[in-house]
């Protein structure tokens, strides 16, 4: 008859049950948590800050040092000899040449259709000002088509029923055509700053 080892203990199927339970208990509170944490990490920013911005800094960093910039090498500066007769030389008078404004953070538009097509680079006041106008130049558009489309369906017949409707909406049909000529204006003077 084999004989039971020393170190091995016997649990009862109670107790079992218990460490089971209560070790199913502590990992789902421990789930619970982490994911808890994680979420409340995502959304205070922390997460990004904690975790994932380190990683990147470091990826960044073996990536410059696997990259070194290249070193300029010197270049070589002609000598000059005297000569033995000195010559009276003519200092040429500088050209002022007419310069556009430099900007030190220049945005760039990419218009790709339209009358305003163009690719121009923008300070950022003109910049915003220029998304500004061209929206409100786009949103007069829209209201005009669509006031023409309502004038069709009012205007036809002029029954009294429709009398009233059909000249509001002339009104308002004209009130976005002086906008879009306004607008244009305004646009167009942006894209000319534009460089």
């Amino acid at each position: 008859m084999p004989s039971e080892s020393p170190y091995k203990t016997g649990l009862e199927p109670k107790i079992l049950s218990r460490a089971r339970t209560t070790l199913g208990s502590l990992l789902l509170v421990l789930t619970v948590i982490t994911i808890a944490g994680a979420h409340q990490g995502v959304v205070s920013g922390d997460f990004d800050r904690v975790l994932v911005k380190p990683f990147r800094e470091f990826a960044a960093d073996l990536k410059k040092a696997a990259n070194p910039s290249p070193t300029p090498t010197p270049t070589p500066r002609p000598s000059t000899a005297p000569s033995p007769t000195p010559m009276p030389t003519k200092k040429p008078t500088p050209v002022v040449k007419k310069t556009q404004p430099v900007y030190s953070n220049c945005i760039r538009k990419n218009i790709r259709e339209g009358e305003f097509a163009s690719n121009r680079c923008y300070a950022p006041q003109d910049y915003e000002d220029l998304e500004y106008y061209l929206g409100r130049y786009y949103s007069a558009v829209s209201e005009r088509d669509t006031q023409e489309a309502f004038i069709g369906v009012t205007c036809p017949g002029m029954s009294d029923m429709f009398k009233k409707s059909c000249e509001e909406h002339k009104q308002k049909k004209a009130t976005a055509e002086a906008n879009i000529g306004k607008y244009k204006g305004i646009v167009l003077g942006i894209i000319a700053k534009g460089r």
